[in-house]
């Protein structure tokens, strides 16, 4: 067998293994234990990428550019694994990628260091201690959780039409016939209609959405410029991208809408209207995955606000 043949052996083995380990881990972490944090999504694209390079040239020697390569090979083959055995759709894993690879490459510098410190076992007895140590910092992790954070999202329209006309507008709003627009198109659930039951404080609101309604207890009934609702019940946030026919992730219930307010006034002889979400999710790093979902309901909030527009001023 050629060096050039053994080389390869080594690529596949660096190629395979740590994506199977990474996928036990996963199914641990995120269906077993319903964990979506920094272990998870920080911690092990770094140790797998020290494991893969290890693998890969145990007693070094290998240019620095073809561990990163090989760190890469990873990233490639779990994000397949784990679309291959629903554990997640392409959407939320092309989400993780942007974490994910750096992490990796960080991690294969790691691993590149280590086995060229002229210690020939290093490399093989770190990466074991690495993966072994993945369960005690989970467990760290899930012990010193905190409350998860309120986040604000707050979208504004003027509107050519009276205060009033735009005040039941806002209140329910008839079908949204368009296509969704932007991120939208990927798979994040859109509204397309809004009824309600009843007037006033207590009235329930249902604002539905493709993949179902949201129940909306009214908190706060001030005609025609403020309307404040809690959110009792909700729907599923995103229909994946995938080829199975039920795919469940549990993160998909870990975003929560917690209340919202439409307020209004009138402004230059227009009328203004500011929608806000309040949400929490329980997946970490937070100031990560929260760019993703402001930003989507940011464009839901868009959605509709577009809508009220549209209808009110063409009544008026």
């Amino acid at each position: 067998m050629t060096d050039e043949d053994k080389e390869y052996i080594r690529i596949g083995l660096a190629a395979v293994i740590p994506p199977i380990v990474g996928v036990a881990f996963i199914y641990l972490t995120a269906v077993s234990l319903g964990e979506y944090g920094w272990t998870l999504f920080l911690v092990s694209p770094v140790i797998m990428g020290v494991v893969s390079t290890v693998i890969y040239a145990p007693r070094g020697g290998k240019p620095f550019w073809k561990h990163i390569l090989v760190g890469q090979y990873y990233v490639l083959v779990i994000s397949l694994l784990v679309m291959v055995t629903a554990l997640e759709g392409l959407i939320c894993v092309a989400m993780c990628l942007p974490l994910a690879i750096p992490l990796n490459i960080a991690g294969a510098g790691i691993g590149y260091i280590i086995v060229n410190s002229g210690k020939p076992k290093a490399g093989v007895a770190s990466s074991a201690i690495l993966v072994l140590a993945l369960p005690f910092i989970l467990g760290f992790e899930i012990s010193n959780k905190s409350e998860p954070t309120l986040h604000r999202v707050v979208s504004t329209v003027e509107i050519d039409a009276p205060i009033e006309t735009v005040w039941e507008n806002v209140i329910e709003f008839p079908q949204i016939d368009t296509a969704p627009e932007g991120i939208l198109k990927l798979g994040f659930a859109y509204p397309i209609n809004a009824k309600i039951d009843g007037t006033g404080v207590g009235a329930i609101r249902h604002c539905n959405f493709n993949t179902g309604p949201f129940v909306e207890p009214i908190t706060a009934w001030e005609a025609p410029h403020l309307l404040a609702f809690d959110v009792k019940e909700q729907p599923a946030p995103m229909t994946e991208l995938t080829p199975y026919d039920h795919l469940y992730a549990a993160h998909l219930e870990y975003i929560r809408s917690q209340k919202g307010q439409f307020r209004l006034y009138e402004k230059d002889g227009r009328t203004v209207v500011e929608g806000t979400t309040f949400y929490t999710h329980s997946i970490a790093p937070d100031f990560y995955w929260s760019l993703f979902s402001d930003e989507i309901i940011h464009k839901i909030h868009l959605r509709v606000l577009g809508h009220i527009k549209t209808v009110s001023e063409a009544n008026y």
